[in-house]
């Protein structure tokens, strides 16, 4: 399958019948700063774009595990008040192709236990789209696509597989399989994604073979060692942040959201009506590339209520 910024590559230089796609300009992401993540609204955020009779909703995601959160409610609403022909969702990845048998797998293995719903927002968002029968799309790069892309702006392979495993920490707290860092259940967990990772990555088996080598990079990448005291803004993408993985974070970050960008593009561009459903600080970053290429939002809010109705026409 070709990659869509292949496609608008193609359409651009190629094809004359793709000339009404709107046109991606990654080099217009926002850096994510603490100045942006201390703007960042308390709540979930959604936006609303028209382009050429088409909707793009972007839910700007509060990442929950609460059917009863906010987060939650605004997926509801995006699909009360549209019908959408795909969905993109975060933390799949886009060469499944849609509605891929292996993520409809996952969605049906998923409960609710009092109001607690392991697989986060992804899970009403998902079903959602089957219930409108809605084409579903993950929003992530390959794997190895994020790491040619990172490796060419300097970060070597150690660091990147350190930090994609770091960065399922966070995770594995909201899911409540850890308490935190210094949890005993921590170590297993660790060389469990060390292995997938770098299978994912491609990296030699080698690298950070064990959770005693990862746990000596993450000492010598932050400074401290790694326990009780983590803290999730460490897998932040702040370029301007504290920790050396919060650089890291942010190469990793740029491809992803360069990739999403040109995603957006290519299904806006066949003629479709879009839900994304990203977390918020993806949605803050790609506002000044989106406003760019589909002018300015229609709505903007924390609720799509108050939308008004010429948004959904």
């Amino acid at each position: 399958m070709r990659s869509p910024g292949l496609i608008l590559l193609l359409c651009g230089t190629l094809l004359a019948g793709c000339a009404s796609a709107p046109r991606p300009d990654a080099l217009r992401l926002a850096p994510w700063s603490r100045v942006l993540r201390d703007q960042q609204p308390d709540e979930a955020l959604a936006v609303v774009y028209r382009w050429r009779g088409r909707n793009l909703v972007f839910v700007g995601a509060k990442h929950s595990t609460r059917s009863d959160s906010h987060t939650f409610k605004l997926i509801a609403e995006a699909y009360a008040r549209e019908h959408f022909n795909a969905l993109i969702a975060e933390g799949f990845p886009y060469s499944r192709g849609p509605n891929a048998p292996r993520t409809l797998r996952w969605l049906e293995t998923q409960t609710e236990t009092d109001g607690f719903v392991m697989g986060g927002e992804s899970v009403p968002a998902l079903r959602g789209a089957v219930q409108q029968q809605a084409r579903i799309w993950g929003g992530e790069p390959d794997d190895s696509d994020v790491r040619d892309r990172t490796l060419a702006d300097g970060i070597s392979a150690i660091d990147l597989l350190g930090f994609y495993t770091l960065r399922s920490v966070p995770q594995w707290i909201r899911e409540q399989r850890i308490t935190d860092g210094g949890d005993p259940r921590v170590t297993a967990l660790i060389e469990s994604e060390l292995i997938r990772n770098r299978s994912r990555l491609g990296l030699s088996e080698t690298l950070l073979p064990d959770y005693a080598a990862w746990a000596d990079w993450y000492k010598q990448t932050n400074g401290q060692a790694f326990d009780r005291n983590f803290k999730l803004e460490e897998v932040g993408p702040l370029v301007d942040g504290d920790f050396s993985t919060n650089k890291i974070s942010a190469a990793v970050g740029r491809a992803r959201d360069a990739f999403l960008l040109s995603v957006i593009a290519d299904h806006l561009g066949k003629g479709e009506t879009v839900l994304v459903v990203f977390g918020a600080s993806h949605l803050t970053i790609l506002r000044p590339a989106l406003d760019h290429m589909l002018g300015k939002p229609c709505y903007v809010g924390a609720s799509l209520g108050p939308a008004p109705t010429s948004c959904f026409e």
